[in-house]
């Protein structure tokens, strides 16, 4: 048996439990990163995710030691999944944008610092964006704040830095002159121009957080969130697949059995190939103006979802006391449950989460990471799988299966999950009870 089948089949038998093993693990992972030791940090990051997959601190902190080993593409899933399980934080949204400019996938970046705008200090927020390409917004954001803020070191180097990439190398010496000693103005101004290229975006990023640069094939696909459902996500999926037998296969849940053959990358094979290594350099060197994800996991702000306003229906007549002279004649029939474009005849479901706060905020990272979900309604569901509770998170408003299953597969490209699901179909109010033609005969 390989070295990556023997270590992916010990990690899930031994750690699968979770509990006090995974916080030691993790714990010593938090260490090794504040160590500057990424990737030990990576090593046990993941064995801590493997021990308790649904756990968003871990893998957040997973995303950390990625993205200080300069793993772009495999920090980008685990803040991914991290953000999915409730851990949004301004600083993950942050760190999710970075790996994600490192990537060359701008726009996204912009999308994610857009929808964090709040929660993301003025600083950091500029120099992320004129990173993104958009100097421009960030140099005035930033110029903004400074005039506001009188006196603010960092503001005025990430402004500087920003005015570098922008191409206003006289206007970003003097800024860098307020904080850089001018033995060493020179040096500062030539790192600048070493990495001002826009196209090298993710030697830029790794110099910035004094990261290696190199290439990255991804997270591991044992690790992926989709392969360890939540109860409620399963019990759906046989939902689905049992109702709409031609969408089963579009949304049908990976299983924890699936996970248990995956192979793992062995850990001490070769690593990827480094073009250069920028956390060598001396730390006065470096460019870790942005706050780089912290060693320990900050406790992370909660955002209480806001309550929808409800419209109070106007109170209906009352029925007149005079007796009806002449009876009106009304059909017995029914009337046709016809499904309506608002509410539609399928659903996306996206997930299935322990929390109402943690399925509010799903939707949130949902729609910044499809801008196509935020053209439909945002359905959120309590229910109740052996005896648990969860609370669905769902897209609604698709008018025909075909509709609902493209838009599944474009959440799956992006390295989502979802499930197509039919809409329950609700029979329209009645407007008024037909009159009791029987005492009209009578009299």
């Amino acid at each position: 048996m390989g070295l990556a089948t023997t270590l992916a089949a010990g990690l899930l038998a031994g750690c699968a439990a979770g509990g006090p093993h995974a916080d030691k693990i993790a714990a010593n992972a938090r260490a090794e990163l504040g160590s500057g030791h990424a990737d030990k940090a990576v090593a046990l990051a993941e064995k801590a995710v493997l021990s308790d997959p649904r756990n968003g601190a871990y893998r957040l902190l997973l995303g950390n030691s990625y993205l200080r080993a300069g793993r772009f593409e495999s920090a980008r899933q685990a803040y991914d999944e991290a953000m999915e399980l409730g851990e949004d934080s301004g600083k993950a949204a942050l760190s999710l944008a970075l790996a994600e400019i490192g990537m060359g996938r701008s726009n996204e970046a912009v999308d994610t610092l857009n929808s964090y705008r709040d929660a993301i200090p003025v600083e950091d927020y500029g120099l992320a964006l004129a990173l993104a390409g958009r100097t421009g917004e960030g140099i005035e954001l930033m110029g903004n704040a400074l005039r506001t803020s009188g006196t603010n070191p960092k503001i005025r180097q990430n402004l500087a830095f920003a005015l570098a990439l922008h191409g206003e190398w006289k206007e970003a010496r003097v800024m860098a002159s307020f904080d850089v000693p001018a033995d060493q103005l020179d040096a500062r101004i030539q790192q600048w121009a070493a990495i001002g290229n826009p196209e090298d975006v993710r030697r830029r990023v790794a110099s910035l957080i004094g990261a290696p640069v190199r290439e990255d094939a991804g997270q591991p696909t044992a690790l992926a969130l989709a392969n360890f459902p939540e109860t409620a996500q399963l019990a759906d999926a046989a939902a689905a697949k049992a109702e709409t037998p031609k969408a089963g296969n579009a949304g049908a849940a990976p299983t924890l059995a699936k996970a248990a053959v995956e192979e793992l990358p062995a850990l001490d094979t070769a690593p990827a190939p480094r073009v250069a290594d920028a956390s060598t350099q001396p730390r006065a060197a470096q460019l870790a103006m942005i706050d780089a994800p912290a060693a320990k996991a900050a406790p992370v702000a909660v955002i209480q979802p806001q309550a929808r306003p409800y419209r109070i229906a106007a109170a209906a007549p009352r029925p007149s006391a005079r007796p009806v002279a002449k009876p009106v004649a009304m059909s017995a029939a029914k009337p046709a449950v016809r499904p309506t474009a608002a509410t539609g005849t399928h659903l996306v479901q996206l997930g299935a989460f322990s929390t109402s706060d943690g399925a509010h905020r799903a939707w949130r990272h949902f729609t910044s990471r499809n801008p196509a979900l935020a053209g439909y309604r945002n359905v959120t569901t309590q229910v109740t799988v052996n005896g648990r509770r969860f609370w669905r998170v769902q897209a609604a408003g698709f008018v025909g299966q075909a509709s609902a299953a493209t838009l599944c597969r474009s959440v799956k490209a992006r390295g989502g999950a979802c499930l197509v699901m039919a809409a329950p179909r609700v029979a329209p109010p009645q407007q008024g009870r037909p009159a009791d033609t029987r005492l009209a005969r009578l009299r």
